[in-house]
């Protein structure tokens, strides 16, 4: 992302992995937006105020009323499933990049713009808007191909902002994700009426190369075992 350049379009589909416990994601039909000091990139959401100590406070309350729901273009990015979805026992979730959710009730999507200098974006840059912060961070996380989706809450606000189940287009199984949670995500996909909207894939390590392909796969729920088990097909 560049404050010169125009808006991109995002892909058709954007990508959250989730370790194990982020089930509750389907279960509440939401996310949280969470606020910039959670993360583990100490500068994330920073930048360098040598003005009036009203500046530097106008930066601590910008920074604590950011909210970030963070995705990714990459569906099949092996450290990120190490990191963020446990090694591989979570899950990935794909989300519709062009629905109205992400543009709604004060909420932007928008590319991080990956920059060697540090904390460019500050308020005084006529063309750089205090809005853009969280939009930029350091090289060293390029790999990850960040979309983020920001909102400025207030101080009793919740971060917890539900979606319609139809936002879901993609779940990434893991390839070590436990039988249990794969029966939970199924059933959860069959409660909500998702299952022809929804694409199951499962994260399959390739023998002959250093990465993962996601390969279509049908999971259905098992009518036959009180929602104990699922079966399988290859698509």
């Amino acid at each position: 992302m560049s404050v010169n350049e125009p808006v991109h379009l995002p892909p058709p589909v954007l990508y959250k992995y989730c370790p194990p416990e982020r089930i509750d994601i389907l279960w509440n039909v939401a996310v949280r937006f969470a606020p910039p000091e959670e993360f583990n990139d100490t500068f994330d959401t920073q930048y360098i105020v040598t003005g009036p100590v009203r500046e530097r406070i106008k930066r601590i309350k910008f920074r604590a009323a950011t909210g970030i729901f963070c995705l990714t273009e990459t569906p099949d990015n092996h450290l990120m499933w190490v990191h963020y979805a446990r090694n591989h026992t979570g899950f990935v979730l794909g989300f519709d990049a062009r629905a109205e959710f992400f543009r709604e009730d004060g909420r932007r999507l928008a590319p991080v713009c990956y920059t060697e200098r540090l904390n460019i974006p500050v308020p005084s840059t006529p063309e750089l808007a205090e809005s853009d912060l969280p939009f930029f961070k350091a090289p060293a996380w390029k790999n990850e191909r960040e979309w983020r989706c920001v909102k400025q809450f207030g101080r009793e606000e919740s971060r917890f902002v539900e979606f319609e189940p139809k936002l879901i287009r993609e779940i990434i199984i893991g390839h070590k994700t436990e039988s249990s949670l794969t029966t939970q995500l199924v059933s959860l996909v069959d409660a909500f009426e998702m299952t022809k909207r929804v694409q199951f894939y499962l994260s399959t390590p390739s023998p002959t190369q250093w990465r993962f392909s996601n390969v279509p796969t049908v999971y259905s729920y098992c009518e036959h075992c009180c929602g104990q088990g699922y079966t399988v097909t290859r698509a």
